[in-house]
């Protein structure tokens, strides 16, 4: 008898908590026109209310800028105005890179390139679709396999042109295809 008992009293507060649960207010005490929090949803920015509509509009989502940000706050040059590095070679951190001298060089050129805006051109390129370098690639070598086909293979000089051509050609598109794998990892949202 305990465990019917029991039972019959789980079974009611089951169905008091199922009941509670799916309460939904009455639409008149819902506002009308109150407006949610932007959703953001992969490069895109959806406005939502409370009601789950959207107004279809959908805006671009800036770029971060970090490294402009770090180049305002002269990071580069308060680092070699510390002597960071200069102590790290002293402390024995850059084995082999200290031997060469080549960590109090890179010191020294930290203010230039703060000045140079370095971090803000790179920051730029980041932001290049991956897609454009990928597609410039394929437009390089197509150029110089038309640029091979036209010239003619009858003398010491344009077979040269031919090599030397092919091989800047086939060295941009490398680094075109390469910048723009490491350009789509930095700029997925994975």
């Amino acid at each position: 008898a305990e465990g019917s008992l029991a039972r019959f009293i789980f079974a009611r507060m089951l169905a008091a908590v199922a009941a509670l649960l799916s309460f939904t207010a009455p639409l008149a005490s819902r506002p009308v026109a109150q407006r949610g929090a932007a959703v953001s949803m992969g490069e895109k920015v959806l406005s939502l209310d409370n009601m789950g509509l959207y107004s279809g509009k959908a805006a671009q989502k800036a770029p971060v800028r970090v490294l402009t940000r770090i180049e305002d706050l002269r990071v580069l040059t308060s680092l070699a105005e510390a002597g960071v590095l200069s102590a790290a070679e002293e402390a024995g951190v850059f084995s082999k890179l200290e031997s060469a001298g080549a960590i109090s060089q890179a010191e020294k050129l930290l203010p230039l390139a703060d000045k140079l805006q370095v971090l803000a051109l790179a920051e730029t390129l980041i932001n290049v679709p991956a897609g454009l370098l990928t597609a410039a690639a394929v437009a390089l070598l197509a150029g110089e396999v038309g640029l091979i086909a036209a010239v003619p293979d009858d003398s010491a000089p344009l077979v040269a042109l031919q090599l030397v051509s092919g091989g800047v050609a086939g060295l941009g598109a490398v680094v075109l295809l390469a910048s723009g794998a490491l350009f789509s990892a930095l700029q997925s949202t994975d």
